[in-house]
């Protein structure tokens, strides 16, 4: 009997799974992107820097400036950055620390690829930045009284930073075995960050993030900073040192020497186009804002005030026309016909911080408001105000040491809420004594005596004083209206002049 083998039936080949190249690479970089948001350090920035965001919206006075606060939103992310670094470099030499590298040797992934992963893994943490910053801006634009246009490139700034300081942290721990490295890189960008922000021209502009020179908000077209390049040269940075730091591991692909080559360009375009800066017309521009402001400002007729400003912060006009009404009503102060132009006015100075500076010069029938506005800026306002009022020269500085210096000051304080509590916070040391009443444009100091007699008004009913005021106005803004005159017209005692009181140099 003859047996027939049969054959057997051939089996289906098994569809084999799709080659991923990078799946594993992915599948890594998920992984060490939650090690580094649980990082000690970089939990502890985000907390420092939630913490300092809420304490900012709940005491924040000042009214936001977009072109302003979209800088501001670079400040927390720096810090983070710095956390990241550490915590990124301490991720890449965990395997040298644990002493693992031969093991690693044997995987399926070579060192470029798991450098690769650590570069990825910083992309959340940056994300995450990028939400806080959005949020942060979005806050303040919708808060009331907000003026101004934040620029994206800004707020783009401080996720960059985050990216740049996290890929320099992958790359100290691929070729730097010291456990030094890392932290010397911390210190070594606090150092840059300060050589730079304190140097002059447009090398200045290459330091990671911007900061504030000294000057008063300005509008957005008068800003001049040069942002879309430096957040180029950012992205542009951490792009090559994350394409050199994969090329060394052994990544010498095509696709690696073309991403730095293109990131090389990119990074030297933008840093061309910073240290060039904006150019002579941005600087003559800001000259004839600051010293011939009227052409570029729009205006509005409240009564016998103008009020005039920049076209972003009209806004504010209603804020300034509250203050000058309150200083007129206080005594119906008699302006006899008078006229005369609150005009915003910005620093001459160059720059674009925040912080105010100097004011220049104003013309007869002027009174300065500056670009901020919230807090003590109203008493300050008021202030100019009460000296136009009193005086008939807004740009008069100096201290009277007379009747005037009592008006102007009672005007002032009695126009703003909580005026005599705010009044004693002016108290100025420095001096010898007295308070000092800022303003836009020149301070109205006064002494000790002065001050005195302006604080028994407040101890009075206010409508008596103002009766008093009424009645004699012509006398209480007369030059030879002594102290002595002005406390007994208002009905309070004026102590004794002091040796103190003599040191003053009286107008």
């Amino acid at each position: 009997m003859t047996l027939l083998a049969r054959r057997p039936a051939p089996v289906p080949p098994t569809q084999s799974a799709p080659h991923r190249p990078y799946g594993p690479v992915l599948a890594l970089a998920a992984v060490e992107a939650r090690r580094l948001l649980r990082h000690p350090l970089v939990l502890l920035a985000l907390t420092g820097h939630l913490a300092l965001l809420l304490r900012r919206a709940l005491t924040g006075s000042d009214y936001p400036v977009l072109q302003v606060t979209d800088r501001e939103t670079q400040y927390g992310p720096t810090l983070i950055g710095l956390a990241v670094l550490l915590a990124a470099n301490a991720a890449v030499a965990r395997s040298r620390r644990h002493g693992t590298d031969a093991q690693f040797g044997v995987l399926v992934l070579p060192v470029w690829r798991r450098t690769l992963a650590h570069l990825l893994s910083v992309l959340p943490v940056t994300l995450l930045v990028a939400a806080l910053v959005a949020g942060e801006c979005a806050r303040e634009a919708l808060r009331p009284g907000a003026v101004g246009h934040a620029s994206v490139f800004e707020l783009a700034t401080g996720p960059a930073v985050v990216a740049l300081l996290g890929v320099t942290g992958v790359a100290l721990g691929r070729t730097v075995r010291s456990p030094l490295a890392a932290p010397l890189a911390v210190v070594g960008v606090l150092a840059l960050l300060l050589g730079l922000a304190t140097s002059a021209g447009g090398g200045r502009w290459l330091a990671p993030i911007a900061f504030d020179e000294g000057m008063g908000a300005l509008p957005s077209e008068l800003v001049g900073r040069p942002a879309g390049w430096h957040v180029l040269y950012l992205a542009g940075l951490a792009t090559v040192l994350g394409a050199v730091v994969v090329y060394v591991g052994g990544g010498r692909t095509r696709l690696v020497t073309a991403v730095a080559a293109v990131a090389s360009a990119a990074t030297l375009a933008g840093g061309a186009g910073q240290v060039l800066g904006p150019g002579d017309g941005l600087a003559t521009a800001r000259e004839r804002a600051a010293h011939d402001p009227a052409g570029q400002q729009e205006c509005v007729v409240r009564g016998a005030v103008t009020y005039c400003a920049f076209p972003e912060f009209m806004p504010w006009t209603d804020e300034w026309a509250g203050v000058v009404d309150q200083v007129l009503a206080q005594p119906g102060t008699p302006l006899g016909g008078r006229t005369f132009t609150v005009r915003q006015r910005i620093s001459g100075e160059e720059g674009t911080g925040s912080s105010g500076g100097e004011v220049p010069a104003m013309s007869p029938g002027e009174v300065a408001a500056g670009t901020a506005w919230g807090g003590v800026r109203d008493l300050e306002f008021a202030a100019g105000v009460a000296r136009e009022v009193v005086v008939r020269d807004g740009t008069a500085a100096g201290v009277y040491c007379d009747a005037r210096a009592v008006l102007i000051t009672w005007l002032a304080v009695s126009a703003v809420p909580d005026g005599p509590a705010r009044f004693e916070n002016a108290q100025d040391r420095q001096y010898g004594g007295g308070a000092v009443l800022q303003a836009p444009g020149a301070a109205v100091p006064l002494r000790d005596r002065e001050a005195a007699v302006v604080r028994a008004l407040f101890d009075l009913p206010a409508a008596g004083v103002s009766e008093r005021v009424r009645a004699h106005w012509a006398e209480l803004t007369a030059p030879g209206t002594s102290t002595d005159d002005a406390a007994r017209l208002l009905g309070v005692r004026a102590p004794a002049e002091t040796d103190a009181d003599r040191e003053w140099a009286c107008s």
